[in-house]
């Protein structure tokens, strides 16, 4: 592994860092993609104190932060169906899962209390299900982000009792934080989930100290009335596939617009193969994209076909998760604190101009005085940075190459 970033990082965290809101085939140094982990230590029997902390998350502005003051690094990955396998009496497939993610380095999971599409979980069965999961998860040193409701067309479900005892669940078990609707204006959800101010009602009866996002933010502005926000980013296939990339740049307006913090919760999701539009197969992608989702200030989440039932990524899906992973080791652990978020070429950026042909998008992190440069297309396109900004190291990864920067003391 490079140590560079986390020398330059221990430089940035000497000064004063301003705090401001807001996936070809993958490296050699990548981890194979047939590698099983090192399973992380299964909690002992009767174990009373969880690995997780009495702790819960609290929000100051646009990031989470954990009981002891520092920040929480929202990397997390989608696992449906964890809950119901509890449900159907298959616990040892859930902690077999739980234990891979906190091999990984994840640091959190997102759940459902119901389905009837993807699998078949009654609200009741949810909710007797529930407090189990969130056990076996804070042994592991693992979060949870519970879903309250999804496909509510089919299933029926008392909107009102199924969030608040799922409210009360999730207050008595701090390592949770709770989205009340999964895309809340889906075609799977009933008219009265569609409702902004329904879902604000429901999440005004549960406890305030509850990190609380009401649903998905990109089909109305009125679900982005709870504590934090959630965001489906574009799951766009075009410029040669990297759309939905180039697309995550827009949740660093999210945060800046909000004030609170924002987590692309679903972006397009890992896949055996391409599919427009809903599946991509390619890790350099995945990789860009946690970087990038990192660098506008974001919380992240990797999202991908084998999650809905809450499989350990195999295969191609593994390949990506493992691009998409590197994130954490290319850039600094609290990089999402660094300065601001700027799209190269404007007037606040280090990056004065750049090769508009050859490169596709350039992004970067900066301060007064350090900064990180993600450039997308021709690793060889030109760049000019503005005077007394130097190149301090450049590290090439697929479709593209990733900058630290620093600026001459003037």
């Amino acid at each position: 592994m490079n140590v560079f970033p986390w020398l330059l990082f221990a430089c940035v965290l000497a000064g004063a860092v301003p705090l401001l809101g807001l996936a070809s085939a993958c490296r050699d140094a990548s981890p194979p993609s047939d590698a099983t982990p090192a399973p992380a230590p299964a909690p002992a029997a009767g174990s009373q104190e969880p690995r997780i902390g009495a702790g819960r998350l609290r929000i100051e502005g646009t990031h989470f932060v954990k009981p002891d003051g520092t920040a929480f690094q929202w990397r997390g990955i989608t696992a449906f169906r964890l809950v119901d396998l509890v449900a159907d009496q298959q616990e040892d497939e859930a902690a077999t899962y739980l234990t891979w993610a906190a091999s990984r380095g994840l640091t959190i999971v997102r759940v459902l209390t119901m389905s009837g599409g993807l699998f078949d979980l009654r609200p009741e069965d949810g909710r007797r299900a529930l407090p189990r999961m969130l056990e076996l998860a804070a042994t592991r040193g693992l979060r949870v982000e519970v879903v309250a409701l999804a496909d509510t067309l089919a299933v029926p479900v008392n909107l009102q009792e199924h969030v608040d005892a799922i409210g009360r669940i999730v207050t008595a078990h701090p390592n949770a934080v709770l989205e009340v609707a999964n895309e809340p204006v889906h075609p799977s959800q009933s008219a009265e989930v569609h409702k902004a101010d329904v879902l604000g009602a429901l999440a005004d009866r549960l406890a305030r100290e509850i990190p609380i996002a009401l649903g998905s933010i990109e089909r109305g502005d009125g679900f982005g009335a709870g504590s934090y926000i959630t965001w489906h980013a574009p799951r766009e296939s075009g410029r040669g596939g990297w759309g939905h990339v180039l697309a995550l740049a827009q949740g660093a307006d999210l945060v800046a617009r909000w004030k609170k913090p924002v987590v692309s919760d679903e972006p397009i999701g890992a896949g055996a193969s391409f599919q427009p539009g809903r599946r991509d197969d390619a890790p350099a992608r995945f990789r860009a994209a946690a970087l990038l989702t990192r660098l506008a200030g974001l919380g992240a989440t990797f999202h991908y076909e084998g999650g809905l039932h809450a499989r350990v990524p195999a295969g191609r899906e593994l390949e990506c998760f493992d691009a998409w992973n590197e994130a954490w080791t290319l850039l600094p652990p609290e990089v999402e604190r660094l300065g601001g978020f700027r799209a190269g070429g404007t007037p606040e950026s280090v990056v004065a101009a750049f090769d508009r042909k050859g490169i596709s998008g350039i992004y970067e992190r900066s301060d007064a005085a350090t900064g990180w440069i993600l450039v997308l297309g021709d690793a060889a396109a030109g760049l000019t940075l503005k005077t007394g900004w130097t190149v301090r190291e450049t590290r090439r990864i697929d479709g593209g190459r990733l900058l630290s920067v620093t600026r001459s003391p003037a």
